[in-house]
C-alpha cells in the first residue's frame, strides 16, 4: 500500500489475527470494523492499518523502528479510506490463504481495490 509517497507492506501474520481476536472478537468480525454505524471505525482503522504495518516492518527486519498510530493517522485521510481498507481486506485474504511457501510479497501491495466491498452507511 502507498501512502504519502512511500509503499508499505501489511502483514496479517498470526500475532496481528490474535490482536484482531482479542480487540474485535475474532476476524469474522473484519466487515463490522469498517462499518460506519460502528462508533468506533475510524479508530479502529487506525489501529488496524498501524499493526499491519508494523507486522510488515518487523518481518523484515526485527529491529526496525515501528510506526505510531498517530503517525498513521496523519498518512489516512477521507480521499484514501476506501483504498486503506481494501488493503487491509487483501492483506487478510493473502495471510488467510497463503501459498504455503512463506512468501507473503503480495500480503500487502493490493492497489486495485477489487478485493471486498466496503460497508456503506
Amino acid at each position: 500500500m502507498e501512502l504519502k509517497g512511500k509503499k508499505y507492506r501489511l502483514l496479517f501474520t498470526l500475532n496481528a489475527l490474535e490482536e484482531l481476536q482479542d480487540k474485535c472478537g475474532g476476524y469474522d468480525k473484519l466487515p463490522e470494523v469498517f462499518n460506519q454505524n460502528n462508533k468506533d471505525w475510524v479508530k479502529d482503522t487506525k489501529w488496524l492499518l498501524t499493526m499491519l504495518i508494523n507486522e510488515g516492518l518487523l518481518e523484515e527486519d526485527e529491529n526496525a523502528e515501528l510506526l505510531s498510530e498517530d503517525k498513521v493517522g496523519r498518512l489516512i485521510h477521507l480521499g484514501n479510506i476506501r483504498e486503506v481498507q481494501n488493503a487491509i481486506f487483501a492483506s487478510f485474504a493473502a495471510g488467510t490463504a497463503g501459498d504455503g511457501n512463506g512468501d507473503e510479497e503480495e500480503s500487502g501491495e493490493s492497489e486495485t481495490g477489487e478485493v471486498a466491498a466496503v460497508q456503506e452507511n
